[in-house]
């Protein structure tokens, strides 16, 4: 799709300027060969003109996407510069003929509003001051059609048209072309002192010497100009200023404009990448997530920024009502040229880039607590067991003892009574021996979860089948979740009978190990797996179970072997 967009603007490009080019030339083709030579245009100065315009319809269409207004300004000057050409051109109206000289105003008016309306401007007055130069250049324009005269201009070298102007006899051709000249001169003064202040914005420096040069050598031109009135000679070997002027700054806008898409491309790239690797590389050096409701930051891969950038090689992204994303540009990159260059789809997808790598971030923090909450589990599990084991069972070890030596002197029936007692201390040291030795035996520490499997199934009244297939070693962690996992689905069986089966299988697939746990029984309680679940999910892992239906139950636990 980007592809053929960007073939489609090529080959739109392409034809706008090819017909920019035939405008400029077709004219001249049919222009009177027996005219004379100071009406008569040279090949080198047709075809000057028409790479001028070009370059100026290039720079209209690349500055829409900075500026409609510029972008129509710019528009405006090509035209008004390319116009006087057309006075030479005796199939035309004389009337016309004469009216195509008075757009020289136009075009440098225009020129500066290109400029003074480019989106990075520092000038505050900007509107107000094209209001002004506009009205001068229109005023200009006017007094030329309603006052100049071409056969009274001594120069006459794109028309000797006999016009009879309205103002001719009250103001005269010479006092139109000093209105002229002054009038094109306050416009570059004005206009160049306001273009000049922007000059100190990066983003707008191109373009802005661009229109200050241009601003400058018209506005020489136009002095020069008044200055050799009387000369026709000089007159007639004049370049095509004008056209050069306006396809100077519409060069700096296309330079301008390709730097934005390179910028562009590299945003997009890295929006497409979002690594650490893909975000050091061009314009953009990193891609930092605000989360939500904190003054943190995160950086693509989710961990937490500790140094902050310094914040003028910085572009921050809102939503309106807190930052989202910050991007950290090279130091030979303008952060506005960074900010002119992300599209609306750059904006969503970096926008869904921080929803996503916050979930991350939150889901590692989860996780992170459930790690903690079993290691805390597992601690307070483990000396209870000491205390069990040092305390509580010592202690019925020693009174057993005792029972035993008051037996040895007692009665018979006496004998009797505390060989009782002695039967129910026994019983309570085999129970507080069972509670002693924990959920998880410690053959699973010793020798590993197969052999741990082993000795449950073998334990069990259920008649088990037991699939193992591990080929490397295995966490405290992981052996412990999956042990838990075969424990709980194992113990759903009630009352096993002769139709009792269960099948146990533990396969390790590149880096995770998957625990199934399928039984048939008649007689089959869904147990709690919030535990197992904790515990499994404190690895990476999740664990999924069927409804016992028809006497089926199937357990099953995927966990990251890495974790």
């Amino acid at each position: 799709m980007v592809a053929a967009r960007s073939a489609g603007l090529a080959v739109s490009a392409t034809v706008l300027s090819a017909a920019v080019v035939v405008v400029c030339v077709l004219p001249f083709a049919f222009a009177n060969p027996n005219a004379s030579r100071l009406q008569r245009l040279p090949a080198w100065y047709i075809l000057v003109v028409a790479v001028a315009a070009t370059v100026s319809v290039a720079g209209a269409w690349a500055a829409r996407s900075h500026s409609g207004r510029a972008s129509a300004a710019l528009a405006l000057a090509g035209v008004a510069a390319i116009l006087p050409l057309w006075a030479s051109q005796e199939w035309l109206p004389d009337s016309l003929r004469a009216a195509t000289l008075a757009t020289t105003p136009l075009a440098v008016a225009a020129i500066a509003a290109a400029a003074l309306l480019w989106p990075a401007r520092v000038e505050p007055r900007a509107d107000r001051l094209v209001m002004v130069i506009a009205g001068i250049a229109v005023v200009a324009a006017g007094v030329h059609v309603l006052a100049y005269d071409p056969l009274a201009d001594p120069g006459c070298t794109q028309t000797c048209a006999d016009v009879s102007p309205l103002l001719g006899e009250l103001v005269g051709t010479r006092a139109a072309m000093a209105i002229t000249t002054a009038a094109i001169v306050s416009i570059v003064v004005i206009g160049g002192s306001a273009v000049a202040a922007t000059l100190m914005n990066r983003s707008s420096r191109l373009v802005s010497g661009a229109a200050l040069a241009a601003l400058t050598a018209l506005g020489g031109l136009t002095v020069v100009r008044w200055l050799i009135f009387e000369s026709i000679e000089l007159s007639a070997v004049r370049l095509p200023l004008e056209p050069l002027a306006v396809a100077a700054v519409g060069a700096a806008v296309c330079v301008l404009h390709l730097g934005v898409l390179r910028t562009r491309a590299a945003v997009e790239r890295v929006v497409a990448g979002l690594s650490a690797e893909s975000v050091r590389r061009g314009a953009v050096v990193d891609v930092q997530f605000a989360v939500p409701g904190a003054d943190r930051w995160l950086d693509p891969s989710g961990a937490a920024v500790v140094v902050p950038p310094e914040p003028d090689r910085t572009v921050v992204l809102t939503d309106g009502s807190e930052p989202t994303v910050r991007l950290v540009v090279a130091r030979s990159v303008d952060p506005a040229e960074i900010l002119a260059g992300l599209s609306p789809v750059t904006r969503l997808a970096l926008h869904n880039a921080q929803l996503s790598t916050v979930a991350r971030a939150r889901l590692a923090e989860v996780r992170a607590s459930q790690r903690r909450v079993v290691a805390a589990s597992d601690g307070e599990r483990r000396r209870i067991e000491r205390d069990l084991h040092d305390g509580a069972q010592q202690r019925l070890v020693g009174v057993g003892l005792q029972l035993r030596i008051a037996r040895a002197d007692a009665d018979h029936d006496t004998r009797i009574t505390i060989e009782r007692v002695e039967n129910k201390v026994g019983d309570a040291l085999s129970e507080l021996r069972r509670l002693a030795h924990g959920v998880f035996p410690s053959v699973l520490a010793d020798e590993g979860l197969e052999q741990a499997l082993v000795e449950l199934v073998a334990a069990s009244d259920v008649p088990a089948e037991l699939t193992m297939q591990v080929t490397d070693a295995l966490t405290t962690e992981v052996a412990m979740a999956a042990y838990a996992t075969v424990a709980a689905a194992v113990g759903s069986v009630v009352q096993p009978s002769v139709a009792t089966r269960c099948r146990i299988e533990v396969r390790q697939v590149a880096e995770s190990l998957t625990v199934s746990v399928e039984t048939e029984s008649a007689t089959i309680r869904t147990p709690d797996l919030t535990a197992v679940g904790d515990r499994v999910g404190a690895v990476g892992g999740a664990v999924t179970w069927s409804d016992p239906e028809a006497g089926a139950y199937v357990v099953t636990a995927v966990i990251p072997c890495e974790s």
